[in-house]
This record gives C-alpha cells, structure tokens and sequence, in this order.
C-alpha cells in the first residue's frame, strides 16, 4: 500500500486522541466503516530496533515513513517532520543507491511542511527531490517530468503563477519531445486549471481559447493520453463552461456515467471551492517590517480536521461528518460546505451493485506560510492569509484502482 505521505492527488480539485490504531465509525443507514493501521508505538519500536541493528538504509526510510505517517495522522506535525529530517541526515547520501526511497521522503517531508505553513521548506525539498531522480535517472526520465510538475504546483500553490505555467509548459514541450503524451497531456491540464484559477474578470481571453482548445484536444485522444486523463479534460472544460451558464457537458457527462460505461473509482465532476476570506486586501497589512502583519498573524497552530463522507453509487456525497478535530473554527463548516457540494462519476453498474458506495475520509488543515518580514527583526510571523492544505487518509484497499 502506498504511503499516505506520498500520495499525489492530480485529479482532485484532496478517531480517538490517541495515536491512530483503528476508526470505526457507522452511518444511520447501517453501514459500517473500518479503517486499520499499526499503531504509533509499533512504528517507533520497528524503527528504533532497526536502528539499533544497523538497517541497511532503505529498511531505514521504509519504517520512516510509516512512523511519520502514524504522527502525522495524529496530528503531531513537527514530530512527523523531525523524524523524516533525522532519516534524511542518516540516508541523502546514499541518493545514488537508493533514488526513489530518498526522493520520498523528500516528497513526503514537504508535504508535512506544507501542512505546517513551513513554504521555503515545501519548496526547498520538492526541489531536492526533483534533483534526486534527475542525477539517478536523467531529465529524460519520465519520473523527473512529472517530478518537475509537482515543482510547478508548488510554485503556483506559493502565488508564482506567471513561474509556475512557464514551468508547465516547459514540462509539456518536453514530455511531448520525449514521447510521453500522458505527462505532456497533464501538464497542460495544469496549465489550464492554473488559468481557470484567476479571477473570471481577469483572466486572459488568449489563454482561455489557448486552454479550451488544448483540452478539446486531449479529451478527443483518449487513446494516446489514456482514457483517465481524457475524462479529466473534459471534466475540466465542463468547468468552464459552468461558469458561462453553459451545463450541455456537465450533464452529459453524469448521463454518461450514469446510462453508460460507469466509472471505476469516483472522479471529481463539480464542486464549490472551499472560500477563505482574502485578509491581505489592505495595502497596511502587507508593509514589510510592520507590526500590524505580526499583530494579524492567525493563530493556527494544530488547526486541523479529518472529515469522512459517502460518495454513494449515483456520485453523490451523503453523511458528511467530522470525525475529529482540534481547534475547530467557522472555517470546518466551509469545509464540510464544500464537500457537500461535490458532485463525482457515478459507478459503473457491477460496482454499485456490490457496493453501496465508496467511504473517504480527508485531513484539512488550516494554515498560513511563515514570512520573516514582520517585525524587523529575525523573529517569524505567520503571513495574515490563510490557506487550507488537504490530505486524503483514505485506505487505498477501499477505493478500487482505475481500469
């Protein structure tokens, strides 16, 4: 099973105090929910014998992972991410012999520093995890290609979104060079949903025509780029075309799914941005070495929620409900307003038949990047804007791979 730490979720627009062991939960039409894990203490004491024996160095990052993840999941943060930078001391030098372990951790590392509003440390160690599979394996390499992607998101998640579409783009021409249509294909969906992101007043008539036709273009190609990235592009045109008052594909698409071939696994179709209040719209609040940035700072250490919802057979989502939280705050009931919201594929016909649906269950948290400009001295703040990082907890045995 794949780490939760290292999943990406390109197609998303994604307990008890204790350390997580078990989660079981029951809805009112009887459905039963289990999700299981080791516990935290087992993880500690895997990776502290394994140390004391000397592990070769990937058993080192294997158990890492896992005890990170467990801390993570508890919401212990900064313990996660000082376990994964120790194993990164011990282990970045055996990069050459062991790429793929070393690169995720990095991944892993900066998502955990994602989540805890550390931005240069994001940044900084998605880089070094690009780097890391490009000196093993070359920039030709299609894991580099799509490791540059994820570079490109985190500069567009950072406010670079001039830097992060060059980067895009780049990625696209290059992929395309290589003959890697499925990642010259995604990078382009990037690009298009970085540019759908701009407020509609703003945004660059050139770009849209430029977007819609490179879609039209991938969802018609199904067979170069595969049919899951196909169905991505066409979900992201019906976005745009929503936002005209235009719901011909929207509606086709769920007829689609709904009369015809079904999906596999849930697909995103629609659904309301989760709409924080911009706190940066007073030019004061954004003066360098001011105090009122140090006096806005939102206080957002250890904000965060899981949430589990049903996404039943016909797509729909039914039983939102926050399973834990710390902090709480009227931003968990955005949250939930968003999901709510959703609208995903219906499943194909021998799925739902067997199935009543598909449990999810998500981590938000709340945060805000650090900046060092708010007092005039080396002290931090945290910036007056704040954002919501998402990780899905979701077991990957309940939810079936795509065909």
């Amino acid at each position: 099973m794949r780490p939760i730490l290292l999943r990406l979720s390109p197609f998303a627009l994604i307990i008890m105090t204790a350390p997580i062991a078990a989660l079981a939960a029951q809805n009112d039409d009887g459905r039963d929910i289990v999700v299981t894990a080791q516990s935290a203490d087992d993880t500690r004491r895997a990776l502290e014998a394994c140390l004391a024996r000397h592990c070769p160095p990937d058993e080192d990052m294997r158990l890492t992972l896992a005890h990170a993840e467990n801390q993570f999941v508890s919401g212990d943060y900064r313990h996660a991410r000082e376990t994964m930078l120790a194993s990164l001391g011990r282990n970045r030098r055996f990069d050459g012999q062991f790429p793929v372990e070393v690169s995720d951790l990095q991944r892993a590392n900066a998502r955990v520093a994602a989540h805890l509003g550390e931005a240069q440390a994001y940044m900084f160690s998605l880089s070094d995890m690009r780097q890391t599979l490009e000196s093993a394996f070359g920039a030709d390499d299609a894991r580099v290609l799509a490791a540059r992607i994820e570079v490109a998101d985190a500069r567009r998640r950072l406010g670079y979104a001039d830097e992060a579409r060059g980067r895009y783009g780049d990625v696209a021409r290059d992929a395309a060079a290589l003959h890697q249509p499925r990642i010259a294909a995604f990078a382009t969906i990037r690009t298009a949903l970085l540019d759908m992101s701009v407020d509609k007043a703003a945004r660059s008539a050139s770009r849209v025509r430029a977007a819609r036709a490179a879609l039209a273009q991938i969802a018609g190609d199904g067979a170069s780029v595969g049919v899951d990235l196909a169905l991505v592009a066409d979900v992201t045109l019906a976005r745009y075309e929503r936002e005209e008052g235009d719901m011909t594909r929207t509606n086709a698409l769920i007829a689609r799914f709904t009369h015809g071939e079904g999906a596999a696994r849930p697909l995103l179709i629609s659904g309301e941005p989760i709409a924080l209040p911009d706190r940066t719209n007073n030019p004061e609040d954004l003066i360098s070495n001011n105090a009122a940035l140090q006096r806005l700072s939102p206080g957002v250490d250890n904000r965060w929620v899981d949430v589990g919802y049903w996404i039943n057979a016909d797509g729909r989502v039914s039983d939102v409900e926050v399973l834990r939280d710390t902090g709480g705050g009227n931003w968990v009931q955005l949250v939930e307003n968003s999901i709510k919201s959703r609208r995903y594929t219906p499943l194909r016909r021998e799925a739902s038949l067997s199935s009543p649906g598909f449990y999810m269950v998500e981590r938000y948290t709340l945060t805000a990047h650090y900046r060092n400009d708010c007092t005039g001295s080396m002290l931090r703040c945290r910036d007056p804007q704040l954002t919501i990082e998402r990780m899905d907890l979701t077991p990957e045995e309940s939810v079936p791979a795509a065909s």
